[in-house]
Protein backbone atom coordinates (compact mmCIF):
# COMPACT_ATOMS: atom_id res chain seq x y z
CA UNK A 1 0.00 0.00 0.00
CA UNK A 2 1.14 3.52 -0.98
CA UNK A 3 1.41 6.60 1.01
CA UNK A 4 -1.18 9.25 -0.20
CA UNK A 5 0.63 12.21 -1.14
CA UNK A 6 -0.38 16.02 -1.41
CA UNK A 7 -0.77 15.54 -4.60
CA UNK A 8 -3.20 12.60 -4.97
CA UNK A 9 -6.71 13.37 -6.08
CA UNK A 10 -7.86 9.98 -4.85
CA UNK A 11 -6.72 9.20 -1.13
CA UNK A 12 -7.09 5.21 -0.58
CA UNK A 13 -8.85 4.14 2.86
CA UNK A 14 -6.14 2.79 5.35
CA UNK A 15 -7.04 0.15 7.38
CA UNK A 16 -5.68 2.18 10.93
CA UNK A 17 -6.95 -0.50 13.18
CA UNK A 18 -5.34 -3.29 11.84
CA UNK A 19 -1.74 -1.70 10.96
CA UNK A 20 0.66 -2.03 13.53
CA UNK A 21 2.92 -0.37 11.89
CA UNK A 22 1.05 2.53 11.30
CA UNK A 23 0.74 2.52 14.78
CA UNK A 24 4.55 2.15 15.82
CA UNK A 25 5.17 5.23 13.83
CA UNK A 26 2.52 7.38 15.30
CA UNK A 27 3.40 6.59 18.83
CA UNK A 28 7.05 6.99 17.53
CA UNK A 29 6.27 10.47 15.55
CA UNK A 30 4.20 11.55 19.31
CA UNK A 31 7.40 10.58 21.45
CA UNK A 32 9.63 12.85 19.31
CA UNK A 33 7.33 15.61 20.00
CA UNK A 34 6.68 15.18 23.38
CA UNK A 35 10.89 15.29 23.49
CA UNK A 36 11.19 18.34 21.37
CA UNK A 37 8.45 19.98 23.59
CA UNK A 38 9.90 19.25 26.71
CA UNK A 39 13.34 20.12 25.62
CA UNK A 40 11.55 23.71 24.18
CA UNK A 41 10.10 23.80 27.74
CA UNK A 42 13.48 23.84 29.59
CA UNK A 43 15.35 25.61 27.12
CA UNK A 44 12.56 28.38 27.44
CA UNK A 45 12.59 28.25 31.10
CA UNK A 46 16.02 28.66 31.51
CA UNK A 47 16.08 31.62 29.36
CA UNK A 48 13.75 33.46 31.28
CA UNK A 49 15.61 32.37 34.58
CA UNK A 50 18.44 33.64 32.71
CA UNK A 51 16.30 37.46 31.66
CA UNK A 52 14.95 37.67 35.18
CA UNK A 53 18.70 37.51 36.95
CA UNK A 54 19.69 39.87 34.22
CA UNK A 55 16.78 42.37 35.13
CA UNK A 56 17.81 42.22 38.78
CA UNK A 57 21.18 42.72 38.51
CA UNK A 58 20.03 45.57 36.22
CA UNK A 59 17.82 47.26 39.11
CA UNK A 60 20.34 46.45 41.71
CA UNK A 61 23.11 48.44 39.79
CA UNK A 62 20.37 51.06 39.23
CA UNK A 63 19.43 51.26 42.65
CA UNK A 64 23.05 51.49 43.56
CA UNK A 65 23.87 54.65 41.35
CA UNK A 66 20.78 56.07 42.88
CA UNK A 67 22.10 55.48 46.06
CA UNK A 68 25.25 56.77 45.41
CA UNK A 69 23.98 59.97 44.20
CA UNK A 70 21.20 60.67 47.01
CA UNK A 71 24.62 60.52 49.13
CA UNK A 72 26.86 62.87 46.98
CA UNK A 73 23.82 65.31 47.19
CA UNK A 74 23.17 64.57 50.67
CA UNK A 75 27.01 65.18 51.40
CA UNK A 76 27.47 68.77 49.38
CA UNK A 77 24.26 70.03 50.70
CA UNK A 78 26.05 69.29 54.40
CA UNK A 79 29.08 70.80 53.30
CA UNK A 80 27.04 74.00 52.04
CA UNK A 81 25.22 74.14 54.89
CA UNK A 82 28.42 73.97 57.34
Amino acid sequence: METPTLFDLEVTPRDEVGDPNLLKTQTRIREMNDERISRQGLSQTLALRHAAIARLRRRRHEADEVDHEYWVRRRNNIRLVE
